[in-house]
């Protein structure tokens, strides 16, 4: 049960979209916190090169200044490495044979330089220290070769501090992202809720509720404004369907009591051979009214199911039209009408003859029905000229 609830939240839109949100927001955050990264320890590398570019610059000035006296240049490089102790910052002297000469307090043990010397910032992994080097030539004096440097515990500190504050933020990116994606989904689908809604409470005998439009103007209010188009049309059509069911009903219900009424004044007692041929001739007449309201209520219907549509099909209607005024020549001599066949030319149209064979004939029937004794039916079919 648990895992059905759980599979049908899965199932859910609100859930693909936090889902996305999540993954896309996530993929955003992480790319540019590592971009932000490298750009920060890049800067921090060529700061870190460039105070140790300035310590040298002022480290060889002194050591010219106070070439001859150089106790007084270990004292002032003792101070500096004493003001950089967080760093070890220390300062080495080397002859040209790579053989050391002087070092301050702190200096790691490192390989001799080798000529040329590296006059840009250099790192050494054990320890992990960073020198630059320089070569001084004095006259009258050998040249020595100055190393300075110092670790790159700072760099490394931030490097850290920079990373931890990076993974705090991407677990807090995890939690968050989900939280306030799953806030926003439901916000973003919260009208696709209510549009469920409605339409699950909808039924054919209330139509008359509505989607509400928030003004917005977005897609989420277009489908609605479609729905309720949709809807109106329904209601429409339903109300049409019963008010034709209704009528339908009516008409049917009168020629069905005369069939009764009929019915019951032929049982009602024993009638002549003539009495009862009137009564048949009414139950006769009533039939043949239900039987026309029976073929319309057809041809309505076929005509909303969409079965009335020709379909390219051909039909000789001088033909149909012939059949019919056969038919109807019997029924017009009883009611004392002349049915007069004017002109008959060959045309052929464009449509289903059975349905065409009602057409003529209920047209017929209606003519001869409503003309007075003694009258006249004229039938006369012209075919008209159409222009593609």
């Amino acid at each position: 049960m648990l895992f059905g609830r759980l599979s049908d939240v899965f199932l859910t839109l609100r859930f693909r979209l936090t889902a996305w949100v999540t993954l896309v927001v996530f993929l955003v955050v992480v790319i540019a916190m590592l971009l932000v990264r490298e750009v920060v320890i890049r800067a921090l590398n060529t700061e870190f090169n460039q105070v140790l570019i300035q310590d040298m610059k002022d480290v060889t000035h002194t050591l010219r200044t106070f070439f001859t006296d150089r106790e007084t240049f270990r004292n002032f490089v003792n101070r500096r490495g004493l003001g950089h102790i967080h760093v070890d910052w220390f300062v080495q002297l080397y002859d040209l044979d790579g053989s050391l000469r002087w070092s301050s307090v702190n200096a790691p043990k490192l390989p001799p330089p080798t000529l040329p010397v590296q006059k840009m910032p250099i790192s050494f992994s054990a320890p992990s220290v960073r020198v630059v080097e320089s070569l001084i030539r004095e006259q009258d004096y050998p040249p020595l070769i100055v190393r300075l440097g110092s670790t790159r515990r700072s760099i490394d500190d931030d490097i850290a501090l920079l990373n931890w504050i990076m993974i705090l933020g991407s677990v807090s990116l995890l939690v968050l992202a989900p939280l306030s994606g799953y806030v926003l989904a439901g916000r973003a689908t919260r009208p696709i809720s209510k549009i469920i809604n409605t339409t699950a409470r909808l039924h054919p005998k209330n139509l008359d509720e509505r989607l509400p439009i928030r003004g917005t103007g977005d897609e989420l209010d277009q489908l609605s404004g479609t729905i309720n188009g949709m809807l109106d049309r329904i209601a429409a059509y339903i109300d049409s369907n019963r008010d034709f069911i209704a009528n339908a009903a009516h008409e049917l219900r009168s020629p069905l009591a005369a069939i009764r009424g009929s019915v019951d004044v032929a049982l009602d007692r024993a009638r002549t051979p003539e009495e009862y041929a009137s009564l048949l001739t009414d139950v006769a007449d009533e039939c043949a009214r239900l039987t026309n309201l029976v073929n319309r209520l057809l041809l309505l219907a076929e005509g909303d199911a969409g079965r009335l549509a020709a379909q390219d099909q051909r039909a000789r209607l001088d033909k149909v039209v012939r059949e019919s005024v056969s038919m109807f020549e019997a029924v017009a001599e009883a009611k004392g009408v002349e049915l007069k066949v004017v002109n008959l030319s060959p045309v052929s149209v464009r449509g289903e003859e059975y349905h065409l064979r009602q057409v003529v004939r209920n047209l017929l029937d209606n003519a001869i029905k409503f003309t007075p004794a003694p009258g006249q039916v004229t039938v006369d079919l012209v075919a008209d000229e159409v222009k593609n």
